[in-house]
């Protein structure tokens, strides 16, 4: 990972585990305007969708026009759980 996108890395981390917040996008949009935040293709679907383990989906690509990284977010749907990274 690129060290322009160290600040995301490290924002979205405070997503990641049990407990955690979850992902407030317009608050990450504002918090890092230099970025394009791309979904996709399977932003907003399920994963195990009605069993357990049940995660929805909201990857994206995130771009600052030159380099670009991919964010993984999930939100589990039977516990207090996120799951949030970038690489």
């Amino acid at each position: 990972m690129k060290r322009v996108f160290k600040d995301l890395a490290t924002y979205i981390r405070l997503h990641d585990g049990m407990g955690k917040p979850k992902l407030n996008f317009q608050d990450m949009y504002k918090m890092f305007p230099q970025f394009t935040f791309t979904a996709d293709k399977d932003f907003g679907s399920y994963t195990n969708f009605g069993e357990a383990f049940e995660a929805k989906n909201f990857n994206m690509i995130v771009s600052n026009g030159k380099d670009e990284c991919y964010m993984v977010y999930r939100e589990y749907g039977d516990a207090n759980e996120n799951l949030a990274y970038v690489s």
